[in-house]
């Protein structure tokens, strides 16, 4: 087909790292389609790399769960701003 182009996009599932490829043309950008496949693209035009939308909704989960430790922040904290 005429203008058709095959891409290879790097994507983060929960199992670790992957591969999609994508056909892409100007009726179906490459950030909808990875929408359409339950990726969240990480750039908005040219996305090098997606996040599976499962493993975005665990992390969201895992900080609602997750113990807070305000040593280890404040300490992260006054590093970044002693730069």
């Amino acid at each position: 087909m005429l203008g058709l182009i095959l891409v290879q996009k790097l994507i983060i599932v929960h199992l670790g790292l992957d591969y999609v490829q994508l056909h892409i043309c100007p009726c179906a950008p490459v950030p909808v389609q990875l929408v359409k496949q339950g990726l969240f693209p990480c750039s908005p035009v040219y996305p090098a790399l997606a996040v599976s939308l499962d493993m975005l909704e665990f992390v969201s989960m895992l900080f609602v769960h997750l113990a807070p430790n305000e040593t280890a922040w404040a300490d992260a904290l006054t590093s970044f701003l002693a730069r």
